[in-house]
């Protein structure tokens, strides 16, 4: 079976307002997922296990089958956990997303609140890069005494 070719959409960070009707056909098997999204597949099942995703469409066989709305959804997921979204936030947003676009200022509170959280540990971060930072300086002075 030859790998289907799948034409990058426009980022819609899981978001399904307004997506084509073909967005919605689960066509892709879990290792196109896979490739497509550079999530690895266990990751996928491990995702629908923990809320973060909806069950994949399955093939009468039970094999998993994602829509290109699925593709979306998983990337969307995958950055969230690379921002270090906790899971527990992702599996509240995933819900939310789930009820409408009613929920958005919910979803929103949710991201603010991360984000503020993000930005505190870039100012702790922040501060200990300046404190290496002086560190390696009186290291320098030193260095360049002895010579």
């Amino acid at each position: 079976m030859e790998a289907e070719e799948r034409k990058t959409p426009a980022r819609l960070l899981g978001e399904a307002d307004g997506v084509p009707g073909e967005w919605l056909e689960p066509r892709y098997p879990i290792g196109q997922a896979a490739a497509f999204t550079d999530v690895p597949a266990d990751t996928l099942r491990y995702y629908e296990r923990k809320g973060i995703m909806t069950l994949a469409g399955r093939t009468p066989g039970g094999a998993r089958r994602y829509s290109e709305l699925d593709l979306e959804k998983i990337a969307c997921a995958h950055w969230l956990r690379e921002a270090g979204v906790p899971i527990d936030v992702i599996r509240q947003l995933t819900a939310l997303r789930g009820q409408g676009p009613q929920t958005a200022s919910g979803r929103r509170a949710l991201l603010v609140a991360h984000r503020d959280e993000l930005q505190r540990r870039r100012d702790r971060i922040e501060e200990s890069i300046d404190a290496v930072e002086e560190k390696i300086a009186k290291y320098d002075r030193i260095v360049e005494a002895r010579r």
